[in-house]
């Protein structure tokens, strides 16, 4: 009984270490997660028949539909705003507040683009996300997650530099190394326009909303 019981003790133990030791991650997902009820919210709230979400989702429609080449290239452009947003608030001592803020922006445009699809064409919609929008989403998600999280402690790092008292974060070093992590990310991101591409020229014939 004493062994069952220790090991049931190690294991919360273990997880609360995971929690602490992840718990920033823990947080940027909770922002992406609430960025995207707050879209849907936002979408239910306003005109659901908003001209603006009709264009929005043309305007997407005719991206994806645009060949395997351009499908890539304008799903990664769709991407660097929010990327770019993240690593220059990184930079920043207030980036703590505002990379928070970019990643719920974003969840907030999944929202609404997802919200738009299901009230709009129903179970065709949900296919479409499901086929389509779903599987990019996840994974550029991942890689805004991983970035918000290197920008949060690099931006905490240059934060420390306002208090005398506390031990000095060698700046240089630390942006080279923020540089390199933000770069690497940058796969999540090029992975999610080709999967994205690749769903869209494989599937898209099986869809037509301009009709």
């Amino acid at each position: 009984m004493k062994n069952t019981s220790s090991k049931k003790t190690k294991n919360k133990t273990s997880i609360l270490e995971a929690i602490n030791q992840n718990n920033s991650l823990i947080f940027m997902v909770f922002c992406l997660i609430l960025g995207f009820l707050a879209g849907v919210l936002i979408f239910k709230t306003k005109n659901t028949v908003s001209g603006y979400y009709s264009k929005e989702f043309i305007n997407l429609y005719n991206k994806l539909n645009s060949g395997f080449a351009l499908a890539i290239f304008n799903s990664f452009l769709d991407q660097l705003p929010f990327a770019a947003a993240i690593f220059l608030s990184g930079t920043c001592m207030v980036g703590a507040i505002l990379v928070p803020s970019a990643l719920a922006i974003r969840g907030a445009v999944y929202g609404m683009t997802f919200a738009y699809t299901y009230f709009t064409y129903g179970l065709m919609g949900i296919v479409f996300s499901l086929l389509i929008l779903i599987p990019a989403a996840v994974i550029a998600s991942i890689g805004l997650i991983l970035a918000s999280r290197e920008a949060v402690g690099f931006s905490l790092s240059l934060a420390r530099l306002a208090f005398p008292e506390t031990k000095k974060p060698r700046i240089e070093q630390d942006f080279k190394l923020y540089c390199m992590r933000q770069l690497f990310v940058l796969i999540f991101f090029a992975t999610s326009a080709f999967v994205e591409a690749l769903m869209s020229t494989s599937f898209i014939s099986f869809f037509n909303f301009l009709s």
